[in-house]
């Protein structure tokens, strides 16, 4: 996948320009929002986990149930200790990825209807881990350790009672123990006429969604020390990806190809001749860029704008007495321009193509027209009006 971002092949690779971590951290914590192949497996594995317990009558499920169901196997996820296969991995994936410290499949829990489809003892229900786990003295003695909700909880006129089948009569201090919690935690159990369900406990409506588990497993991954790029909803993500990197420094001026050992026999500015070509001279300090930014302020009438580096540029937008659509279409406006610039310096660099500053200009204008109009919600947005930067 690395290869795919940034181009290059087994033979010969390409500079990775952002840290993968960086890449894969969601947008709003200055990443790309690209998830992780190995957080991806994970939540793909969790939802054939999640289709076993909702789909029990299907028969993939009650081939896996009479493959992998033993005498010593009390998993809520049967898993067969001497196989090896798709669903051990599955099931062994479930038990040990950890989320805040606890393992994924704490995120499964039944609701229990008329408790024909729940395990008592082996399906977390009444809380979110197995009553085999907090009883366990109990589950030992336990004559059918795989009886249904509906075989110990039984509905009656008179209300429910419960019908235990013990290996034994009578209980130690410790099993009485737990026996007073056990009776504490399903005393207050309905069974109804409705059919057992299963909740996704990690999800705001109980529904298991792929997504979800995928922003589960991101909550432990470090989002902190990291500048947050402000996507614009109206321009191509072309553009948005570049400004992301510029605000990082990485797009390959000649200073930043210089400072990883890629030898340029020139790292002036190409553009005006003046300094080192940075990021922030590009685009900022170049005479160029400042007069792009001159035509861009009479244009859409604000003061002239100054910028002393990239991120002043990313800034703009709140300072200049804009406010609504206005200032969006402004930013947009601003990373539409730099996108112009870079596209006109590659121009001069590789096919020595004469800067005209007209025609960068017009891009600018053209292309924020052609995307405005059909990406913002501006459909009735004419040409006159985008020429004279009235915004409707």
């Amino acid at each position: 996948m690395c290869r795919f971002l940034w181009g290059g092949t087994k033979e010969a690779a390409k500079v990775h320009w952002v840290a993968w971590d960086r890449v894969c951290k969601p947008r709003k914590y200055g990443g790309l929002g690209l998830c992780k192949l190995r957080i991806f497996n994970v939540a793909l594995l969790a939802k054939w986990g999640w289709r076993f317990k909702k789909d029990r009558d299907s028969l993939w499920c009650r081939v896996i149930e009479a493959i992998h169901t033993t005498n010593r196997s009390w998993d809520f996820l049967p898993t067969h200790k001497a196989l090896n296969g798709v669903w051990s991995n599955i099931s062994k994936t479930i038990s040990r990825t950890l989320v805040l410290g606890m393992p994924l499949r704490r995120c499964f829990k039944g609701n229990a209807g008329n408790g024909n489809g729940i395990n008592f003892w082996i399906d977390p229900w009444v809380l979110n881990l197995p009553l085999k786990d907090v009883c366990p003295r109990l589950f030992r003695l336990e004559v059918n350790k795989r009886c249904k909700v509906s075989e110990r909880l039984i509905n009656s006129v008179s209300g429910l009672h419960y019908e235990w089948k013990w290996k034994k009569t009578g209980f130690s201090g410790e099993e009485h123990a737990e026996w007073q919690v056990l009776i504490a935690l399903v005393g207050s159990v309905v069974l109804t006429d409705s059919t057992d369900k299963w909740t996704w406990v990690g999800s705001g409506n109980g529904s298991f969604s792929v997504g979800d588990v995928r922003k589960m497993l991101q909550t432990d991954l470090d989002f902190s020390q990291s500048s947050v790029f402000e996507w614009c909803k109206w321009i191509p993500k072309k553009c948005n990806i570049f400004g992301w990197r510029a605000e990082m420094g990485r797009i390959p001026t000649a200073a930043a190809l210089s400072r990883r050992n890629i030898h340029i026999p020139d790292v002036s500015c190409p553009l005006c001749g003046d300094a080192d070509e940075t990021v922030d001279h590009l685009f900022s300090g170049c005479i160029v860029s400042s007069v792009l930014w001159h035509r861009i302020s009479t244009w859409c009438k604000i003061q002239n704008l100054f910028a002393f580096s990239f991120k002043d540029l990313l800034e703009a937008h709140n300072y200049v007495g804009l406010t609504g659509k206005s200032k969006d279409i402004f930013y947009g406006i601003v990373i539409i321009g730099c996108w112009s610039i870079w596209k006109a310096r590659n121009n001069l660099k590789f096919q020595q193509k004469k800067v005209k500053m007209d025609d960068i200009f017009s891009e600018v204008k053209v292309l924020g027209f052609l995307w405005a109009k059909n990406r913002a919600k501006l459909a009735s947005l004419s040409w006159d009006n985008w020429c004279k930067f009235v915004i409707m």
